[in-house]
């Protein structure tokens, strides 16, 4: 006869195991911990499928249906593991994407009933585009509840690697629309505007990055999130012109709304919400290469200076770019350092 109740596993058993066998404990651990989380990503996963199996016009719907599902879970993981004063950002993520939704929701209107794309510009873009400051505010009160980091270095972190995301955006994604011939000055000014907006999440990726949350699933599901929806905007700014309802496309911007769910839905979400005791940040190897990229457009700028159709904002970031590395690294009178903590620059090492 079986025996009934939970089987317990002797800590002696479990060091005898190799490292792929003593993994999968814990793995199981993990997935009846959360439950909800993973079964949201596997019915996501498969409703994903299911996605590009269907008629046009049935994609457009189960496109809707997909990104609603993702707005309740976020509102109901918040609802669910954290107290009234704490969801805040997590009602803001839910805010943003039911803006995504929305658009989303326009645009089936028009292709499902109206047999034909919407305007460009139309009331679609004006929640799409309404969506993404909603997005940012919640990483940045995710941060901030995190203890977001305060110090001088981090605040010029921060200054660095947005001056270096506003020069690629500019020069890869906005100045093209400036010399479009064929697009009205409203179409054009709509267009210029979402790599513009992307700005807020490539910056809120970078901080989520670098932020001290990553050892909670729920935190590494949110930025895989994130990162999933900043990928996939950035690879349409370089391919709108042959991009088509249905593309392989389409699957990072659901899979964001799958894996955004989900990390609502993990328990240790509410663990996100604890601040971190470190006043100053780490200089991990993930903020080495970070500060290392947006630095690599400083190289540059003389190149930039040269071309007649870049003009003021890629000169003026990488003007910035410049005094804010050096003034980084100079010790500033009042500057304490933590005890137990020794503040770093970029030029140290970590020991």
């Amino acid at each position: 006869m079986q025996a009934k109740g939970p089987v317990r596993v002797d800590a002696k058993d479990v060091s005898s195991l190799s490292q792929p066998d003593r993994a999968t404990p814990a793995l199981l651990l993990r997935l009846r911990a959360a439950p909800g989380a993973w079964t949201f990503l596997g019915a996501g996963a498969a409703a994903i499928g299911v996605y590009f199996l269907l008629p046009p016009d049935a994609q457009s719907i189960w496109y809707v249906v997909i990104g609603l599902a993702s707005v309740v879970a976020v509102y109901a993981g918040a609802a669910r593991h954290l107290p009234p004063g704490g969801r805040l950002p997590w009602n803001l993520f839910a805010a943003g994407l039911l803006c995504q939704v929305a658009g989303d929701a326009i645009f089936a209107v028009y292709e499902v009933h109206l047999n034909r794309e919407p305007p460009a510009p139309s009331i679609a873009d004006a929640f799409y585009l309404g969506g993404y400051p909603l997005l940012a505010a919640a990483i940045f009160l995710v941060l901030k509840q995190l203890g977001g980091q305060t110090s001088r270095v981090a605040v010029l972190d921060t200054v660095v690697v947005f001056c270096g995301v506003v020069l690629v955006q500019w020069v890869y994604f906005i100045e093209p629309y400036r010399h479009e011939q064929f697009m009205g000055g409203s179409e054009r000014l709509v267009d210029m505007a979402y790599p513009a907006m992307d700005v807020l999440l490539l910056v809120g990726l970078a901080q989520l990055l670098l932020g001290p949350g990553g050892r909670t699933a729920s935190y590494r599901l949110l930025f895989a999130s994130v990162g999933l929806w900043v990928v996939a905007d950035e690879i349409y700014g370089l391919t709108a012109s042959s991009y088509r309802a249905g593309d392989w496309l389409d699957a990072l911007w659901l899979g964001s709304y799958v894996v955004w769910g989900a990390a609502a839905l993990e328990p240790s979400m509410a663990r996100i919400a604890r601040p971190d005791r470190r006043h100053l940040p780490r200089l991990t190897s993930a903020r080495l290469v970070l500060l290392g990229s947006a630095l690599v457009t400083r190289r540059p700028r003389s190149l930039v200076v040269e071309l007649p159709s870049v003009e003021a904002a890629p000169i003026a970031g990488a003007t910035i770019l410049g005094p804010s590395t050096e003034v980084r690294d100079e010790p500033v009178q009042g500057d304490e350092p933590v005890q137990g903590v020794e503040p770093v620059g970029l030029g140290s090492a970590p020991c």
